[in-house]
């Protein structure tokens, strides 16, 4: 029973001076670096969403820019009405984008506006 009590001292000092010679190396670094302590606050670039203007922008972002960013969209190559209509509706049908019939129509008139047939001269 003596030699398990012993044990159990022991093992407690062991445990106090880990802990006191962590809290020393950790108050030696902090004095060390005086009181300046690394990163506390990061910022991260505020880029705005740069969507060219157009008929019914609301409803784009609204409902395309939940998924899709600005960047995607704006890249996109010129479609026909037709096309963007079966973009659109492959958004709703396959993919289950939550977008009424109504919002639908609005969102192909956004896109045919900015990324539609380019008139030819």
């Amino acid at each position: 029973m003596k030699c398990r009590a012993l044990l159990i001292v022991l093992l407690a000092a062991i445990a106090l001076e880990t802990i006191a010679a962590a809290q020393q190396s950790a108050s030696s670094l902090s004095s060390a670096k005086g009181s300046k302590n690394p990163v506390q606050e990061i910022t991260l670039p505020n880029y705005p969403l740069d969507m060219p203007p157009g008929p019914n922008l609301a409803a784009f972002q609204q409902h395309c820019l939940l998924c899709h960013s600005a960047r995607y969209v704006t890249i996109q190559p010129s479609f026909s009405r037709t096309v963007w209509e079966k973009e659109v509706k492959k958004m709703v049908d396959i993919f289950g984008a939550h977008i009424t019939a109504e919002d639908q129509q609005q969102i192909v008139e956004y896109l045919v506006a900015i990324k539609g047939p380019t008139e030819s001269k």
